[in-house]
């Protein structure tokens, strides 16, 4: 009956992996998949059997990304969505959330996506101060639009550096700027993470807005704006043409304790129950 392709959505704790591409000696998110469907499951025998849409750094987390697999077609028609839900679920870590799967066409890539959304909680940041609404709301815009992003990424020998940012925004919670949202169809190496740091720093006052504009359009000179903490970052969703949307509301978020010594370990337990009640809401509509 030939091969069925399934298309299947997660999210994972960005601390209990190194990255969520396989790489040797280390746990990584794919390398558990890979695990759980050659070894485990015993459903393929491919080298690579999994493919993901985002590429995502140790530490970053992770509501909702999504990849595939191929199988038999005869093991799909007879165990469906519950089946692969129930046997994949059994095998995989407390650390990665399977949302839903789907079987889709034979040349579906979870690459092809229509854009990726990511959420930046910079209040955790050392130094963050909340701005004026306008005025971050302005600080923003500046990151939207078509640009060679070079200076504003980790450099990749013959790899194009120029992507479109569909939208940039303040992430209000609790009446409070607490970050920015993102949203493009791809982004390019650590690009959220420099354009955070370009952001802490104008906020600050460390940059001016006039340098952060220079860097931005003049890739060919390299002005280093500096790399900020994975741990903020969440990649929130990833969205595909025929595939529904998961929209969840959004409990308070607290503000940071900087009573504490350790105000940023709190946010980092913070930035987990960000995930595991987003992981609640979100299999509940299931």
């Amino acid at each position: 009956m030939g091969k069925a392709r399934i298309a299947f959505r997660f999210g994972h704790y960005g601390d209990c992996f190194h990255g969520s591409q396989v790489q040797p000696d280390v746990p990584t998110v794919q390398g558990t998949f890979m695990h759980v469907f050659k070894k485990k499951l015993k459903w393929t025998n491919e080298r690579m059997p999994v493919a993901f849409s985002s590429r995502t750094d140790s530490g970053v987390h992770v509501r909702l990304n999504g990849g595939f697999i191929d199988i038999e077609q005869e093991r799909w028609d007879a165990m469906k969505e519950k089946g692969f839900m129930k046997a994949v679920g059994h095998q995989i870590p407390e650390s990665i959330c399977l949302v839903d799967a789907r079987q889709v066409s034979d040349d579906w890539s979870p690459r092809r996506a229509l854009y990726r959304t990511y959420r930046y909680r910079m209040e955790c940041m050392e130094g963050w101060t909340e701005p004026e609404l306008n005025e971050f709301t302005e600080l923003c815009s500046l990151f939207v639009g078509k640009h060679n992003w070079a200076n504003f990424c980790r450099r990749e020998p013959g790899r194009t550096t120029t992507r479109v940012v569909e939208a940039c925004r303040p992430w209000i919670n609790d009446d409070r700027i607490i970050g920015f949202e993102i949203v493009g169809e791809a982004f390019v190496w650590n690009q959220v993470r420099r354009i955070a740091n370009a952001m802490l720093a104008v906020v600050t006052g460390y940059r001016s807005v006039e340098r952060v504009i220079e860097a931005r359009d003049t890739p060919e000179t390299e002005i280093d704006l500096g790399l900020a903490d994975p741990d903020w970052l969440i990649l929130w969703s990833v969205s595909w043409d025929g595939i529904p949307d998961i929209d969840t509301e959004e409990p308070t978020i607290p503000k940071p304790d900087h009573s504490s010594r350790r105000w940023q370990e709190i946010c980092r337990q913070q930035q987990k129950d960000i995930l595991i009640r987003q992981f609640d809401l979100i299999q509940g509509k299931y």
